[in-house]
């Protein structure tokens, strides 16, 4: 029997009669449509599991120039270098700023080191003794607790000054607590800020002296970054 043009030859069976299964024209061009579109997508998943790793790559490998062109392996240990990028202040932007200090230690655990900014004096650092250090030196607890104080005495003479207060010598303390950490190790639990308030000042304007320490948390860069991992109050102290 004659095969219409275009039919596909069907294989014949050792007994000589034709197939059940008859392949038509119709399923052969999809049967290539499928394949084209598998193809077309292995293609596409390989391409990008490529670019995904070259771009890890590029990563990887921006991170380790950066990385590097920070360390002079040459220098002395704690030889202040111009090429190192601690500038006081290196601004990208409005929005935008970069600080930056140097820390260096000698010895193990029990060693001590110092941290510092360029073009001022360094400070002695050290692990505190109950925690398995020398005590030489200030610890990274108390340094935490230093910043914080910084940046919170620093916002609250800004807000002082706005709200017109007679409290012209400003002074706090700052307190935090270790606890034991889940995870392994310790971390802070609390810390607490006590600013030093003239009873004279309180008698005159509480209300103004409160709004001025709560403005001072509020936008205390350091309170922020402290309030998100542990509690933080802030307590006055009558002097």
């Amino acid at each position: 029997m004659s095969r219409p043009r275009g039919m596909p030859r069907t294989e014949m069976p050792l007994t000589g009669r034709p197939s059940a299964s008859v392949t038509r024209p119709s399923t052969t061009a999809r049967g290539l449509a499928s394949r084209r579109r598998i193809s077309a997508v292995a293609f596409g998943a390989a391409a990008q599991a490529i670019s995904g790793r070259t771009l890890k790559a590029g990563r990887k490998r921006r991170s380790a120039v950066t990385f590097g062109n920070c360390i002079d392996k040459s220098r002395v240990v704690g030889e202040p270098t111009s090429d190192f990028p601690y500038d006081p202040l290196v601004s990208e932007s409005p929005e935008i700023h970069r600080f930056s200090v140097r820390a260096h230690w000698r010895g193990d655990a029990m060693g001590s080191g110092s941290v510092f900014k360029q073009n001022f004096p360094s400070l002695p650092i050290a692990g505190a003794t109950v925690l398995g250090g020398s005590g030489a030196g200030a610890n990274p607890e108390e340094l935490l607790l230093a910043a914080l104080g910084a940046c919170f005495v620093n916002t609250w003479a800004i807000f002082v000054k706005k709200l017109n207060l007679n409290h012209a010598e400003l002074s706090l303390q700052v307190s935090g607590e270790l606890g034991k950490d889940p995870a392994g190790g310790y971390r802070f639990e609390r810390a607490v800020i006590r600013p030093s308030v003239p009873r004279a000042l309180l008698a005159e304007n509480r209300p103004g002296v409160e709004k001025s320490l709560a403005l001072a948390e509020k936008y205390c860069i350091l309170s922020k970054l402290v309030r998100a991992s542990m509690e933080l109050r802030v307590e006055i102290e009558e002097t």
